[in-house]
Parts: C-alpha cells; structure tokens; sequence
C-alpha cells in the first residue's frame, strides 16, 4: 500500500472511500401519502376584480402577521371555508351580479 503524503492525496482517498460506502448504501424510498378520494383536487381558472384580490391581500397579510405565510389559493380555500351561510351571501351575490354586468 503506499503512502500519501500530501493533503491532496489523503483528502481524495477519503473522498473515494465514502463514495464507495454510500453506493453500498441501499436507498429506501420515501413513504407514499395514501392516495383516497378525499385528496383529488380539481383546478380552476377564476376571474377577480381589484375588491377581490384587496380582500385575498387583507387574508394574506393577517395570516403573515399571525406568523403564517399562505398562499393565494389557501387564501381563497379560507374565505370560502369561512364564509357564513347567511343573509349576507345573498347581499354580496346581488353585488357581484351587478359588479359582473350579469344578471
């Protein structure tokens, strides 16, 4: 066996000898999430006004200032988990009906 004498040297051997033990190594696949029905997403292409995108800011920016940085989609999946079933939907769809041009 001969010897190395330079740091050069040693340090490549050593890097040789943990490329070979990390190749012998076996690699386990990392866990699945179970696919169920509950985890099927369906995407959607929406259409926002300015009033729209200041309310998702004001949502955003609340979670950041309660230490939770989310996305504009968690934003939106908030307000319609949130949303009241009451009076006020009818008031905010005769709004946007009447914002929309539709009827």
């Amino acid at each position: 066996m001969t010897k190395h004498k330079t740091l050069q040297d040693r340090l490549a051997r050593s890097l040789d000898q943990m490329n070979k033990n990390e190749a012998k190594t076996p690699k386990s696949a990392p866990a699945a999430l179970p696919r169920t029905s509950d985890r099927k997403c369906k995407k959607l292409c929406i259409s926002l006004f300015q009033t729209d995108l200041a309310k998702l800011d004001d949502i955003r920016s609340f979670m950041k200032a309660n230490g939770k940085w989310i996305t504009t989609s968690q934003a939106i999946k908030l307000a319609l988990r949130t949303a009241p079933h009451s009076n006020d939907l009818m008031e905010a769809m005769v709004a946007i009906q009447a914002e929309d041009g539709r009827v």
